[in-house]
């Protein structure tokens, strides 16, 4: 697949997650087993997001670093990138119709406004992988007195998390060297999954 397939298949992969973790958060089943299967999904997100990354990087650079491509861990990607001067982020941004002065002074047809209020860190985006993988393992019972101690103590934190996410790559616009994708996880029209490849314009 090309870049824009790659980035169009991540991004309806997430939002398919995004639409199991609501319906969990929805059923009146055990609050313990709703929340252990949320995270799982949630993790998978983070890993989509960071493949995501990847797939901006080849649109943009043409080439991914080799010690990159063959990652799954979404923190060896996020820092591998950090680690070669790569900002590859969404963010997190609503696109318009540009104004009749914007077209005047810029040339643009279109323009991208960021929401800064959305917007996620690597280091915050690592630190959510990490408090989603505690829920993929089996409680230890010399660590927490069952079930519902540990999910009293994080399951706050966890739906938090999962909110974050979906803020942060529900509408959002991503550029390496002028490249860029923007992309709706449901657009306003036919709630689908859409991203629309764009090319900054040299004035």
């Amino acid at each position: 697949m090309n870049p824009i397939e790659n980035y169009g298949e991540l991004m309806w992969k997430i939002r398919s997650r995004f639409d199991v973790i609501e319906a969990l958060r929805q059923s009146d089943s055990d609050p313990f087993s709703r929340a252990e299967s949320a995270a799982f999904h949630g993790r998978k997100i983070v890993e989509a997001i960071a493949f995501a990354c990847l797939v901006a990087v080849d649109n943009g650079l043409k080439i991914i670093p080799r010690d990159a491509k063959g990652q799954w861990n979404a923190e060896a990607i996020f820092k591998n990138l950090k680690s070669k001067n790569i900002t590859a982020l969404p963010s997190p941004s609503n696109i318009r119709q540009a104004t009749l002065e914007e077209q005047m002074t810029d040339g643009a047809n279109v323009t991208i406004e960021g929401i800064p209020e959305k917007r996620l860190t690597t280091e915050e985006l690592i630190e959510i992988y990490k408090r989603l993988h505690a829920w993929l393992h089996e409680l230890n019972p010399y660590s927490y007195q069952g079930h519902s101690e540990f999910y009293t103590q994080k399951s706050g934190t966890l739906w938090a998390d999962l909110e974050k996410l979906h803020l942060f790559i529900e509408r959002h616009f991503i550029s390496i060297r002028g490249a860029a994708f923007f992309c709706v996880l449901r657009d306003t029209q036919d709630r689908k999954t859409k991203v629309i490849p764009l090319t900054k314009q040299e004035a």
